[in-house]
């Protein structure tokens, strides 16, 4: 194998390593982990933090500021958490109504 492919073969997986500690560490540091469902079947996850929020659904991971008590929000993501309901709108869709689930996302 040449040695470029395996200096980059080595850079990935570094990359890749570093990536999934982070994540990891953000996790284990969050205040509050919960899941919701969706009415229309969308399932996300959630790991809560002092002034944001990790949201984890089938269209990737995304952080989310906290705007005020329960509300969050980045440019094209707004979640509002109280309890055990949550309500989830992205930019141009209607707004999602979403209960916490036990079950994995």
């Amino acid at each position: 194998m040449p040695r470029i492919a395996l200096l980059l073969v080595g850079v990935l997986t570094l990359g890749s390593t570093a990536a999934g500690i982070a994540g990891y560490a953000d996790l284990a540091n969050a205040e509050r982990q919960a899941r919701f469902v969706c009415h229309d079947g969308e399932r996300f996850s959630v790991a809560i933090h002092d002034d944001h929020v990790r949201f984890r659904s089938g269209t990737g991971i995304f952080t989310l500021m906290r705007t005020s008590e329960g509300d969050f929000q980045n440019p094209d993501i707004a979640l509002s958490i109280h309890h055990d309901r949550s309500q989830l709108r992205r930019a141009g869709e209607a707004i999602k109504t979403c209960q916490q689930s036990q079950n994995a996302v």
